[in-house]
């Protein structure tokens, strides 16, 4: 269930919020001012997609907006901004600060329930592709480190041949020297896999 950071001061506002993110099968995290969705934001498990009014106390949605695009945790928050105020002015310094969508009051539901849906798959695809470049870095990294054993290992393997070769058939220590050969062949074999 997607969990939904919803911040709304007026408490009918907020709580027909919450009952139509409810019915639709969110999972609000119901913040009441603009401080109390700062502090939720701070948090490790802060939803990824937040729902906020405009003006609240203690601090409105787009100083909240802000606050957030500065976070330095990595982690992209799909916000909306949910207000009465419609001018085009407003609607741009909603988005100057940091909103990604903005719906102005009285909202319609099932354009609310539309946009929520489209702030969902854009968080959906920015996971996709913070895994897909940790699975590059991770890639690139296994492939440095594969080339930084294989080079000692080579020269390991090579100086074994050489004593192998230069060593006496029924030296003594030729059995010691192949067990070593077969764990560096065995390194060897897991560093290319």
């Amino acid at each position: 269930m997607v969990r939904i950071l919803m911040a709304e001061d007026d408490p009918p506002s907020r709580e027909v919020l919450q009952l139509n993110l409810e019915a639709w099968g969110y999972n609000p995290l119901v913040c009441s001012d603009g401080a109390e969705a700062w502090a939720a934001f701070q948090r490790p498990d802060a939803p990824r997609l937040a729902i906020l009014d405009w003006m609240m106390p203690e601090m409105s949605g787009p100083e909240v907006c802000e606050r957030v695009r500065g976070l330095a945790h990595g982690r992209f928050t799909y916000i909306m901004l949910l207000t009465a105020k419609g001018q085009r002015e407003d609607l741009l310094k909603g988005l100057e600060a940091g909103a990604d969508d903005y719906i102005v009051k009285p909202f319609d539901r099932q354009e609310l329930q539309a946009r929520i849906r489209v702030g969902a798959r854009v968080v959906g695809l920015q996971n996709k592709l913070v895994e897909a470049e940790q699975t590059r870095v991770l890639a690139e990294t296994a492939g440095a480190a594969a080339h930084e054993i294989n080079q000692p290992l080579t020269v390991l393997m090579g100086k074994l041949e050489l004593l192998l070769e230069r060593m006496s058939p029924d030296s003594q220590h030729r059995e010691v020297i192949r067990s070593v050969y077969g764990s560096a062949d065995r390194i060897a074999d897991i560093v290319r896999n």
